[in-house]
């Protein structure tokens, strides 16, 4: 069988709003780097293309969302929680992020990592623990940071104080 024609084959049921990025790699795993491939590369392309699932030219249009995670607090606490954990074979950008902090000693650490029971192994991204609105500035390196499903994002809140509540929004958009 013409490997162009395996490809409409397999996915002739599906709309390209189901065509999904472990559709696309699923099937893009089982590819040849041959000339006789050369359309069903295209093609691969050009679904991925029209289905969102791909992009050459950078961020995907229509993924930015706003990942937000917030805590109210009962008396002194520590309260860790995945903020943004993208699906399987995806990988975003984080753009940006503000805090707001209800109460005068409460704060919030921002991480990149694989496992929010052990931030010790995550690397911190920044600290805020000013009261209000802040923006969150990053700490170190300000290069892009990818967000995948093996290094998401994590928040750990702390307050010292009851009633208090402390919200991180944290701006990402997808690249693959």
């Amino acid at each position: 069988m013409d490997e162009k024609n395996r490809l409409f084959e397999e996915f002739d049921t599906k709309k390209l709003e189901e065509f999904t990025a472990d559709n696309l790699d699923s099937f893009r795993d089982q590819v040849f780097i041959e000339d006789k491939n050369r359309d069903l590369v295209n093609d691969l392309i050009r679904f991925g293309a029209i289905a969102g699932q791909i992009s050459l030219s950078g961020p995907m249009v229509r993924t930015s969302q706003i990942a937000t995670s917030e805590v109210t607090y009962s008396g002194a606490s520590t309260v860790t929680q995945e903020l943004f954990k993208p699906g399987a074979g995806e990988v975003w950008v984080y753009n940006q992020a503000s805090v707001r902090m209800q109460g005068g000693t409460s704060g919030i650490t921002l991480h990149l990592g694989a496992d929010e029971s052990v931030t010790t192994n995550n690397i911190m991204l920044g600290q805020e623990s000013s009261s209000g609105i802040q923006p969150f500035d990053l700490v170190g390196q300000q290069s892009p940071i990818y967000i995948t499903r093996d290094n998401y994002l994590i928040a750990t809140h702390y307050s010292l104080g009851t009633g208090e509540t402390s919200t991180v929004k944290v701006c990402v958009i997808r690249v693959r």
